[in-house]
């Protein structure tokens, strides 16, 4: 995979990127960027980041599989306070809230993987 090459492919088909030294950082839409770098001629190192405000981290930078560990651990804190909630006051029915939410996290988190996947199964096709 040639950083030239994979440049001129994303600027004939419309990516934004930018280029820094051996890395080349694709913007994507709702603040997701893949980051290709091309340090190790051997090696080509291809990630994803969630950046800015984003719909699974909030403002928090970090890659899609920390929001995913990072989600799961609100689900469990949220869970357990909306069980306490539910004793508490039995009128309100957290359940719906509860469902919302992980509907919510699913689904942007659904998007953001197929996203960052189907990018970079493109970058390796058109380098191969």
């Amino acid at each position: 995979m040639e950083i030239d090459k994979t440049e001129a492919l994303l600027k004939k088909f419309g990516y934004q990127f930018q280029r820094k030294n051996n890395e080349l950082i694709i913007k994507m839409a709702f603040a997701q960027r893949v980051i290709v770098e091309f340090s190790e001629p051997d090696k080509i190192v291809i990630k994803d980041k969630l950046v800015g405000w984003n719909f699974l981290t909030g403002l928090i930078e970090m890659s899609i599989k920390k929001a995913i560990l990072y989600n799961f651990i609100g689900a469990i804190i949220i869970t357990f306070l909306f069980m306490f909630l539910n004793l508490k006051y039995s009128g309100l029915n957290m359940v719906f809230l509860f469902l919302a939410f992980m509907v919510w996290v699913l689904l942007w988190t659904m998007f953001y993987l197929i996203k960052a996947e189907n990018l970079k199964r493109i970058l390796i096709q058109w380098n191969e």
